[in-house]
C-alpha cells in the first residue's frame, strides 16, 4: 500500500521549522485557519507560507460549530483564507468533531450548506474530516448511512490505533467505503516542531497526491552541495528538505570538506512491494511484520533510520521515543 506521510497543524504547534519537518519525509500540511465565526488561528499565514517556502502541498480547515449559521462559517473561512492571497494547493478541509448540542436533522444540512459555498469559492471539492463515531452519530440520514451526497468528498478519517505500524488502514465508518487521509496520531513527534502534532498518511502515491491537490510535480533536477567543515548527512538534509535516507542512497562516500554531493529530489518512499495504484479496500486493519535493533555505541536514530531504510518519524513513534537525540545503548527498538 503506497502512502505519503503529511501533518496538520494549528496555534499549539507555533514556530515551526518547516525545513526540517520536510526533512522528516513529511509531503503535505493541512494547517487551522479558523473556528466558527470568531475565531481566526493567529499562525496560519506564517504556516501557510513557511510550508510552502519548504516545498509542501498545502490546505487549510474550519472547525465547524453546529450551533452557528454555516453559511456564516463558510464566509467567515473564505474570506480568511483569500486574505493570505494565497489558496494552497490542496482542497479546504471541513473539520466535524463536536455536535454543539445540535441533532443530525439539523448537522447534515448545515454541513452541506457550508461544503457547497466553499466549493463554490475555491473551486475544489472540500475533504470532510471527522472520526467514526461522530459520522455514524451525526453526519447520517434516516434508515442509517451517511446521506448519498457523503460519497461525493474525499474522506480524512481520525482514528488512532494504540500502536501505528506502517502498512496499517483504518477500520471505516459504517456507508464509507474509501478513505483519502488518515490521522493516526494526535502525540507524533517530529524534528522542528516543539510539541506534540497529528501525523497523517495520504492514501496513495506521491504521483497521486500532486494530481488530487492539482498541482505539478517539482523539478525532478538534482541540485549539488559542497561540503563544508562541519557539514553531516543530518545537517544538509534538514536544509535541503530531504531525508538523510533520500541523501545517504544518493551519496553512499563519505563526506570530505571540498566533495560535492548530489541532492535528490524528495519524494515519498513506498514500503516494499507497493503498487502505484490508491488503496480502496474496505478498510480492514493489517499489522505488518516488524524487526528489532539493540542501540550500540555511536548510534543514532537517523542512522538507524538509513540502516532500515526507515524514517526517524517512523521509528520514534514505532517506541515512543518523545526524545529523538536521546537513546540508550542497550535499548532494544522496534523497527517498523
Amino acid at each position: 500500500m503506497a502512502t505519503v506521510p503529511g501533518i496538520d497543524v494549528s496555534y499549539w504547534d507555533a514556530g515551526i521549522d518547516w525545513p526540517k519537518v520536510r526533512a522528516t519525509g513529511q509531503r503535505f500540511v493541512v494547517a487551522k485557519a479558523t473556528e466558527g465565526i470568531t475565531y481566526k488561528d493567529p499562525t496560519f499565514d506564517d504556516n501557510w507560507f513557511g510550508a510552502k517556502s519548504a516545498g509542501l502541498l498545502r490546505g487549510a480547515y474550519h472547525f465547524f460549530r453546529c450551533n452557528v449559521d454555516a453559511k456564516k462559517q463558510a464566509d467567515y473561512f473564505i474570506d480568511y483564507v483569500r486574505s493570505v492571497k494565497d489558496d494552497g494547493e490542496l482542497p479546504p478541509v471541513l473539520d466535524l468533531e463536536t455536535n454543539d448540542g445540535m441533532t443530525k436533522d439539523k448537522i447534515v444540512p448545515a454541513v452541506k450548506v457550508w461544503l457547497d459555498r466553499v466549493e463554490a469559492a475555491f473551486g475544489k471539492k472540500p475533504i470532510i474530516y471527522s472520526g467514526q463515531y461522530f459520522l455514524q452519530d451525526y453526519l447520517v440520514v434516516t434508515g442509517g448511512g451517511p446521506p448519498a451526497w457523503a460519497k461525493d468528498y474525499p474522506l480524512w478519517l481520525a482514528q488512532y490505533p494504540n500502536q501505528y505500524q506502517e502498512g496499517m488502514k483504518p477500520f471505516l465508518p459504517r456507508g464509507w467505503f474509501n478513505w483519502t487521509i488518515w490521522q493516526y496520531s494526535d502525540k507524533g513527534v517530529l524534528n522542528g516542531i516543539n510539541a506534540k502534532v497529528d501525523m497523517n498518511i495520504f492514501n496513495g502515491t506521491l504521483e497521486e497526491l500532486y494530481k488530487f491537490a492539482g498541482a505539478k510535480i517539482p523539478d525532478q533536477t538534482p541540485k549539488t552541495h559542497t561540503v563544508k567543515k562541519g557539514d553531516s548527512f543530518e545537517s544538509i538534509a534538514n536544509n535541503y528538505g530531504v531525508t538523510v535516507r533520500e541523501l545517504v542512497t544518493a551519496n553512499p562516500q563519505l563526506l570530505a570538506a571540498g566533495s560535492k554531493l548530489t541532492i535528490p529530489v524528495a519524494i515519498a518512499i513506498p514500503q516494499e512491494g507497493d503498487s502505484s495504484s490508491t488503496d480502496t479496500g474496505s478498510g480492514d486493519s493489517g499489522t505488518p511484520s516488524t524487526r528489532t535493533y539493540t542501540v550500540k555505541s555511536g548510534d543514532t536514530l537517523s542512522a538507524i533510520a538509513v540502516k532500515f531504510s526507515s524514517t526517524v518519524a517512523a521509528i520514534a513513534s514505532a517506541n515512543n521515543i518523545t526524545n529523538i537525540n536521546n537513546i540508550k545503548v542497550g535499548q532494544v527498538l522496534i523497527i517498523p
